[in-house]
């Protein structure tokens, strides 16, 4: 496993691409999650690399619990 990638189980790294229904995760493998928020709002200038924790409901969408951009 790639720890740089993954953190936990319920953690993932990656870069923010815009996305027709959304923002989308893209991990260093290159696998896409749709990210879905509690309350539907997406965060203002979200963009970049970031660390995603939330749950995975689908195969391909996660619902976010929290997100920080990296430094």
């Amino acid at each position: 496993m790639n720890q740089n990638r993954r953190l936990s189980t319920n953690t993932i790294v990656g870069t923010i691409e815009h996305g027709p229904r959304g923002p989308i995760l893209r991990d260093d493998d290159g696998v896409r999650w749709r990210l879905g928020f509690a309350d539907g709002q997406v965060p203002d200038g979200l963009t970049g690399r970031v660390n995603v924790r939330g749950r995975i409901v689908e195969i391909d969408r996660i619902d976010v619990d929290y997100l920080v951009g990296e430094t």
